[in-house]
């Protein structure tokens, strides 16, 4: 099977789970009861309460509720938001911006730091350097993400005044100033800080232990004693070649880290309260909101199924046994 035909194979499979998360999100969301008697209320008058519920299409049963939603999320319409009376995917947009300044240079602080620590763990292996790097990738992947993040914010915050407990900017300032200058602004850089670090930690152990385990295997390869005869540093031996051929295991470890950085990533903006998506979730459900609950989840899972098929290309392009199979 050549690699075309393999990403073809992946992108059906994609689309056919994308499917199957619509429906059981659609489901899910629905199973704890009808959304007007909590967003609507059983009190108003009944003619104000149909016109409510003709308004967001509440009045027409469930599978013409369900063939409609797969349609306009086809076409990126995700609904009216019951709680902002917005569009959802304004609403979400918004959102996904604020969790993107997070996520993504922790992603590339993560990553990095983890391969290179992975990378040193593997090749001292049995001595005191890899003893320290992953007995603390162990304890850091041991505890509970709200302990160490509650943690970090009472040491750093609350004990020593360091960094501001939470948000993304002190309320009323920036009054006039565009948002790439408040990004940009001290303010921003300091409330960054602690759920960027927590993130970090996060996402780090993942890369780190997958990384240690492959420079085990890569070490031992006879390719690598032939360049270490013939003269080359021991850092270029390391990180251009021992570092290289143990990739292939991070990157099947994408989607996995992904997943479970979606659910570390809710836990994270509500201890510091970072007006992301996850920490918005978490308020649509306690305000019933289905639509953004819906268009939530549907786009979370878009994001971690799509990057597990991206890395299942990029693996079989590295590797190309994978296709065989």
């Amino acid at each position: 099977m050549n690699l075309l035909n393999y990403a073809v194979k992946r992108l059906g499979f994609m689309l056919a789970t994308l499917l199957g998360v619509v429906t059981f999100t659609f489901v899910l969301v629905r199973a704890a009861g009808d959304p007007d008697q909590v967003m609507i209320g059983p009190d108003l008058d009944p003619s104000v309460r149909e016109t409510l519920r003709e308004a967001y299409g509440l009045d027409e049963s469930l599978f013409t509720q369900y063939v409609k939603f797969i349609g306009n999320a086809a076409t990126g319409d995700l609904g009216t938001s019951f709680q902002y009376r917005a569009p959802v995917a304004d609403v979400l947009g918004e959102k996904l911006v604020n969790t993107l300044l997070l996520l993504l240079p922790a992603l590339a602080l993560g990553m990095g730091l983890g391969m290179v620590l992975g990378v040193l763990a593997g090749a001292f292996w049995g001595r005191p350097l890899d003893a320290v790097i992953t007995r603390f990738a162990l304890l850091v992947r041991a505890a509970p993400l709200f302990w160490v993040a509650t943690l970090v914010l009472l040491l750093f915050s609350y004990t020593l005044g360091w960094f501001p407990s939470g948000g993304m900017f002190d309320p009323g300032s920036g009054a006039g100033e565009s948002f790439t200058a408040r990004v940009l602004s001290l303010e921003f850089l300091r409330r960054l800080v602690l759920p960027l670090g927590v993130t970090v930690l996060l996402i780090m152990v993942w890369p780190l232990l997958t990384m240690r385990t492959a420079m085990l295997d890569v070490m031992k390869q006879d390719f690598m004693q032939v360049l270490e005869a013939a003269g080359m540093s021991r850092t270029r031996i390391l990180f251009r070649h021992g570092a290289r051929n143990a990739l292939l295991p991070v990157v099947s470890l994408m989607p996995s880290m992904i997943g479970f950085l979606v659910g570390g990533q809710v836990v994270v903006e509500t201890v510091f309260s970072w007006p992301g998506m996850g920490r918005e979730l978490v308020a649509s459900v306690d305000a019933f909101d289905y639509p953004v609950l819906q268009g939530g989840f549907l786009l979370t899972a878009t994001v971690v199924i799509v990057v597990g098929v991206l890395a299942d290309i990029a693996y079989a392009y590295l590797d190309p046994r994978v296709r065989l199979t």
